[in-house]
């Protein structure tokens, strides 16, 4: 039994692939400090006494994403063009400089929410720039035997990120405050750009650089469109998010407006939220194939509903921590089945350009979503909004089981 599961850790993509295993600590490492800048503003954004923070919370959680609206497309192009190690570097590079910026008027004294809702902006500018830098290389980082495995493991950075940020976010801002979490943030972007910087496979476009832009760019957006299985899932994925999305500013109204718990019970459900999704992720990490992905999609949504219905029934913490722990699992399973079926469908010259579309529209839906369900929050109740997500969800579940297949070696059809 040794033996086996020592030749299973032999063959994991960590263990052959010095690169990818450099790339696959970079993004840990900034990803924990983006889950310590996370919950520092969503802390400092309802603690702050305004009669209206829910509202704010939604609204600051929605400016966090439009920059991904807005240049997602665009900079999927660029990355397909540049040398993709650079393109990452140069993202992190501008991170670590706005969130040191805010973290020195955080020091000052002197934030306010236009000037956090500035700086978040920015921040936000270069993520989608990083994610489909890093998506587009897994294939030249590994192998293509080892792409499935490479591409769970892939999916489960924000989880594995958060489940040490948010273990350790309370404590964090309990010793250095709101500002030192964000001061942490930009030093951990700084590791991340040193990490990156190391890696020595070539990154070079594939696309060749005397192409036109505009040219590549309306041909991605071509190919995305009329290829109906692969436009069909991304569609089918954009739509959870958009009901799934607003978990990110539940809990905290769960905590402080619900239960009247403090810091310590965010970090404990963000923690085991992300241990969900991160442990399944890390042990799909391992298998080369999967059955059929759309009946196991299927079920991971349906467990999300569920679990996020559960939430309506009970006031109970331990329940509910086991409840986000079972809603964790299921997204971990959902992602990590459809960013494998994606890596393995999508040509290798357009996958800059496919994942930044795909984030740009899953991104998309969630300033209307945290707008929505904070206004819901607000006027209705908290409950109310997770009883009408909870319900789409399941809803949703179904509709994955008529779309188009995407035929693929991962996937029995």
């Amino acid at each position: 039994m040794r033996k086996i599961i020592m030749d299973k850790f032999k063959k994991h993509p960590l263990s052959m692939f010095g690169d990818f295993r450099k790339v696959f600590a970079g993004r840990v490492i900034s990803a924990i400090g983006d889950k310590f800048f996370a919950i520092a503003i969503a802390w400092w954004v309802v603690s702050s006494g305004d009669e209206n923070s829910k509202m704010h919370l939604g609204l600051l959680m929605a400016v966090n994403v439009v920059p991904v609206i807005l240049f997602g497309p665009f900079l999927g192009t660029l990355v397909d063009r540049s040398n993709k190690r650079m393109t990452m570097l140069i993202a992190d590079a501008f991170r670590m400089i706005f969130v040191l910026s805010l973290a020195t008027i955080m020091f000052t004294g002197n934030l306010n929410l236009v000037i956090l809702y500035g700086l978040c902006f920015l921040v936000s500018m270069f993520g989608p720039m990083f994610e489909a830098s890093v998506s587009s290389s897994l294939l030249r980082l590994t192998s293509k035997e080892s792409l499935a495995s490479a591409a769970a493991l892939d999916s489960s950075v924000m989880q594995i990120s958060n489940v040490f940020g948010s273990a350790l976010g309370s404590i964090c801002i309990a010793i250095i405050g709101v500002a030192g979490a964000f001061f942490f943030d930009s030093i951990t972007y700084a590791l991340s750009f040193v990490i990156i910087y190391m890696v020595k496979t070539n990154l070079a476009p594939v696309v060749e650089a005397e192409s036109n832009y505009w040219g590549e760019f309306k041909k991605g957006i071509h190919y995305i469109v009329k290829n109906r299985p692969i436009f069909s899932l991304m569609l089918t994925f954009a739509a959870f998010n958009f009901f799934v999305g607003p978990i990110l500013i539940l809990i905290p109204m769960i905590v402080k407006f619900t239960l009247n718990e403090s810091v310590t019970w965010l970090a404990i459900f963000e923690t085991f939220f992300a241990f969900g999704a991160c442990s399944i992720a890390v042990i799909m990490s391992f298998r080369k194939k999967h059955g059929n992905i759309y009946i196991m999609f299927f079920g991971s949504l349906m467990l999300m509903g569920l679990s996020f219905l559960g939430l309506y029934f009970t006031g109970d913490k331990y329940l509910i921590t086991l409840l986000l722990l079972s809603a964790g699992c299921a997204i971990g399973t959902g992602n990590a089945l459809a960013l494998t079926l994606f890596q393995h469908a999508v040509d290798e010259e357009m996958k800059g350009r496919f994942f930044s579309v795909l984030t740009t529209i899953c991104y998309a839906v969630l300033p209307f979503t945290f707008m929505l369900n904070g206004f819901l929050a607000e006027q209705i109740s908290i409950k109310f909004s997770i009883l009408m997500n909870s319900l789409a969800i399941i809803a949703l579940s179904f509709i994955v089981l008529i779309i188009p297949r995407i035929k693929s070696e991962v996937n029995s059809q």
